[in-house]
């Protein structure tokens, strides 16, 4: 009963190049993705512009 038992967080530690190498592949793949989604609505807004006009006499 005379024994001290170790306190759980003596053991446990940050690895912070593992976060730090974690955080800059999440932060450059929602970049991309950002990216393509701009990038994707440009290029359909262009296509969009070709309809047909509307004869405002017909209607």
């Amino acid at each position: 009963m005379g024994q001290e038992t170790p306190d759980s967080d003596d053991d446990f530690f940050y690895d912070y190049e593992v976060i730090r190498r974690g955080g800059l592949i999440f932060a450059a793949v929602l970049f991309c993705l950002g990216m393509a989604i701009i990038f994707s609505k440009k290029l359909t807004c262009g296509k969009r512009q070709n309809t047909k006009p509307v004869n405002l006499d017909e209607l």
